[in-house]
């Protein structure tokens, strides 16, 4: 009967995760990976991206509403000036008008949703420090390591 084959570095063994609480810590399953400020700072993020967007996408808007009339003055000069009037070019130029007159109509719809998400994520952040703040001083006041779950203090 042969040996059994020697074990190697890269014969991986999952990682044991222990229920019972940690010293001075709590279990394991009631760990989480984020902090109240943590969620705070993502909220700030969150805000911050959306108004930057808001004011990107109204940029965008403006800039491609003055597109349009310039396209617009463009056409008239080709069809005037140069006698461009063929029905294929004034065709082609009537759809690059439409099409960019719809990029200004999407992109103020964007500059719109984007400030109702930053919105949005600035009163949640508030909400959050208001809710969530007083009972993180209160646990760090009584020198607790983490506050009591509310079901642990309901009968």
């Amino acid at each position: 009967m042969p040996a059994a084959p020697a074990r190697t570095a890269t014969d991986a063994v999952a990682p044991v995760t222990a229920s019972v609480p940690a010293a001075g810590g709590m279990a394991a399953r009631h760990a989480t990976e984020i902090t109240l400020d943590d969620a705070l700072e993502a909220l700030t993020v969150l805000t911050t991206a959306g108004m930057e967007t808001h004011d990107d996408c109204a940029e965008l808007a403006r800039q491609a509403r003055l597109l349009v009339g310039e396209l617009e003055v463009m056409a008239g000069d080709l069809a005037e000036t140069h006698n461009v009037r063929g029905p294929r070019t004034m065709k082609a130029v009537a759809l690059l008008i439409e099409q960019v007159g719809q990029l200004a109509v999407t992109a103020q719809r964007m500059a719109k949703d984007a400030l109702d998400a930053a919105e949005i994520a600035e009163a949640e952040e508030a909400a959050m420090a208001r809710d969530y703040r007083p009972g993180q001083m209160a646990t760090v006041d009584a020198g607790l390591a983490a506050p009591s779950a509310r079901i642990h203090n309901e009968n």
